[in-house]
């Protein structure tokens, strides 16, 4: 599966409340809730912007056992939605399962 197409299925997975949420706070923000379809490495910084560290955090963790079941290493995954680089390493591995 391609890593963006996995990326928007969890973020979907969130439910329509928390989506909302988060929609909300980056708009707030002046920030555009669709660019995080095109770079998923900044998902969480608008959440721990808009949100605090702490839901941030529990948000990457909810990622983590979303991409379980694709045998992506829980660390490889913890940091894609962080970094561009965790997010490069991220696709390169979900490229070679």
């Amino acid at each position: 599966m391609d890593a963006y197409q996995l990326f928007r299925e969890f973020y979907m997975s969130l439910g329509v409340p928390l989506r909302a949420v988060v929609e909300f706070k980056i708009r707030q923000r002046g920030g555009n809730p669709g660019e995080v379809f095109e770079k998923p490495w900044l998902f969480l910084r608008y959440v721990e912007a808009a949100m605090g560290r702490h839901n941030a955090e529990l948000i990457s963790m909810l990622f983590v056992e979303f991409v379980r079941r694709y045998r992506v290493d829980a660390s490889v995954a913890a940091e894609a939605l962080w970094s561009e680089e965790g997010w490069r390493r991220f696709v390169q591995r979900l490229g070679g399962v």
